[in-house]
């Protein structure tokens, strides 16, 4: 598994963006193939925000994570 790579804001933003999404869906009269797309998507934030882990940003080497250990790393 990989490590966190989401900040706290992050999280929320996807959260609540995520929530958003689903709230949206649920007064949808038809269900197409656009909004099972949606659901996906919005499924996905939502993990993102719950587990503070992101694939695309571990692909593309990207970490707006701080640990604690970040100010007392001297291995450089």
């Amino acid at each position: 598994m990989i490590e966190r790579n989401l900040g706290n804001i992050e999280r929320g933003i996807r959260f609540t963006i995520g929530i958003a999404l689903l709230g949206f869906l649920m007064f949808r009269p038809e269900v197409t193939i656009v909004e099972w797309f949606v659901a996906i998507i919005a499924l996905m934030l939502i993990l993102n925000g719950v587990f503070s882990r992101c694939y695309a940003w571990f692909l593309f080497d990207l970490n707006t994570h701080k640990s604690k250990n970040a100010a007392c790393d001297t291995s450089s």
